[in-house]
């Protein structure tokens, strides 16, 4: 989990996260094809205003490109590319735990890596690697 005190999400809610930025919707994210799940998919209401949304790409679009997530997002190609890096503190842990979410075009991917530090050191290139990929 990533998390600062009480507050916890999972990598595939942040991913979920990304993919709602790069789309304008929440999707349910799934880690199996959807006719191989018995029950409904969770849906959203309205998507985000497009203002917000046009900020929030602004932003993590920098972010990959010329910020904190430059160096694990370079030879990423496209140009519907964002991302967001991040660590979260624990108590009793010498160093905080990494994580980085990012997305390219129609796919979207989170990572985290415990007392990794730095996410765009830690768990960045375990992200990219998946978008590369993909």
């Amino acid at each position: 989990m990533i998390g600062q005190g009480q507050i916890q999400m999972s990598p595939l809610n942040m991913a979920a996260v990304a993919a709602t930025v790069q789309n304008g919707t929440f999707h349910q994210p799934r880690i199996v094809a959807a006719k191989l799940i018995d029950s409904p998919l969770a849906a959203a209401g309205a998507g985000l205003p497009s203002g917000i949304r046009a900020d929030l790409k602004s932003m993590m679009s920098l972010t990959a490109r010329s910020g904190t997530a430059s160096g694990a997002m370079g030879g990423v190609s496209g140009s519907d590319v964002g991302a967001k890096t991040g660590s979260a503190e624990i108590d009793g842990q010498a160093k905080p735990n990494g994580w980085f979410t990012a997305y390219r075009g129609d796919v979207a991917a989170a990572g985290l890596v415990l007392q990794g530090g730095h996410g765009g050191d830690s768990a960045g290139p375990i992200v990219t690697a998946v978008l590369k990929a993909s």
